[in-house]
């Protein structure tokens, strides 16, 4: 009898890349969870197959830590195997100056040498004097002191998001018709979604010549009588390497929402690309800078630029700045989301989707942001449609003022 298995580890937290899986769950025969484990055929290698641990690496090499332990301290047992290490150090030190030890098992008071069990994590931080922490928050930096300071902030969910800013068809590069990429937005439960096809200088993507973009805003236009769903049209354009986008300013005018991406002249010194990106933000046309650092996970570096002086930028034109929830970017990463948040920059989780079956992706860009601590409220793209319609259509840089006004809680959303 194998009940549910949790994971835990760095997959719980969210974190951008794994080294390995860790489960953890309960069950009444222990053994025998491990024992499914290890005959599964997936299974190339066995390290370990105890009563409460099994470790096996599967075909792919990604070692999977299996952890069986009792119902009554699950919840001891999730949290110590979540991590992050730092953050369960921060733990045990907090709970030695109340005298007790920490571990797997439960709380034990040093005096008395009882254990306390927990089948929850709720309860197992209630009895340190702490409220439950959202995995993603656990990495032994701020969130210790915040709970302690009731601090701990409402992070964005999945369900907060109201819409989708980048989002490719066939037109470009993507897979399918844009009927198909609306009525997946539409799926979501989205309020509104812009088509976002590439620019003419990106010719590796088919990108839309001025003639071709025209045509797209104009079928665009008469799609929206069909849909629910507001129907916003959009452009990923280049940012050329002298920081001009790649449109005239007469067909970026006619445009909704403007997605600025670097694509090319990626080796740039640091001075060139930091000045290319701020020039780009003060084109009042320019919506949203996509995946600033243009990295991919593994594959290519971020190029390099002035963070601080970027994001100040950002802030003082009123461009917003993408979270890419493409797994393979997740850019702005979520160190730079979070200052990004602190200087209130006006943030949006984006899918980047190629493909109608992509837009589901948007829960690793909300990952991203939960790890950034944000908040609904910092997420531009959770506003309403009569909201997010108000910010598009006030002139940069006043447009931010609709968002600070939301965000500081002086408006509905």
């Amino acid at each position: 009898d194998i009940g549910p298995l949790f994971p835990a580890g760095s997959l719980r937290r969210w974190e951008e890349t794994i080294g390995d899986i860790d489960l953890v769950g309960t069950a009444p025969d222990p053994e025998s969870v491990g024992d499914a484990l290890v005959s599964l055929p997936m299974v190339k290698d066995v390290l370990v197959h105890g009563p409460k641990k099994t470790s096996v690496v599967v075909e792919s090499g990604m070692q999977i830590d299996l952890r069986i332990g009792e119902p009554g301290s699950f919840g001891a047992l999730l949290q110590y195997f979540t991590g992050s290490q730092q953050h369960n150090i921060r733990l045990r030190d907090f709970a030695i100056r109340q005298g007790l030890s920490l571990n797997e098992y439960g709380i034990t008071n040093t005096e008395t040498g009882q254990l306390e069990e927990f089948a929850d994590e709720e309860s197992f931080y209630a009895r340190l004097g702490l409220p439950w922490m959202p995995p993603e928050l656990r990495t032994g930096v701020y969130e210790v002191d915040a709970g302690l300071q009731d601090r701990l902030p409402s992070l964005v969910e999945e369900s907060d998001l109201k819409g989708d800013l980048h989002l490719h068809s066939e037109w470009s590069d993507g897979n399918d018709s844009i009927e198909l990429m609306v009525e997946a937005a539409a799926a979501q439960g989205y309020e509104y979604m812009a088509l976002t096809d590439h620019s003419a200088g990106l010719g590796v993507a088919n990108g839309l010549s001025n003639e071709r973009l025209e045509s797209q805003i104009e079928l665009l236009r008469s799609m929206q009588e069909s849909y629910d769903i507001t129907i916003l049209c959009g452009s990923e354009v280049d940012i050329r390497a002298n920081g001009e986008m790649d449109y005239p300013d007469e067909i970026l005018a006619q445009l909704d929402v403007v997605v600025a991406s670097v694509h090319s002249a990626m080796g740039q010194d640091q001075a060139t690309m930091t000045a290319r990106m701020i020039k780009a933000m003060e084109h009042p046309s320019v919506t949203i800078i996509g995946h600033l650092t243009t990295r991919l996970l593994g594959q290519r570096e971020p190029v390099e630029f002035d963070l601080e002086a970027v994001l100040q930028a950002a802030r003082d034109t009123g461009t917003a700045l993408e979270i890419n929830a493409s797994p393979e970017r997740l850019d702005l990463r979520d160190t730079h989301a979070y200052r990004a948040r602190e200087l209130g920059v006006p943030l949006v989780i984006n899918t980047d989707s190629h493909d109608h079956t992509h837009l589901d992706k948007r829960r690793f860009g909300v990952a991203v942001a939960r790890r950034a601590w944000c908040r609904p409220e910092d997420i531009l793209n959770t506003m309403s449609r009569e909201g997010f319609l108000e910010f598009i259509r006030t002139p940069k840089p006043r447009r931010l003022s609709v968002f600070d006004r939301r965000r500081n809680g002086t408006v509905p959303a």
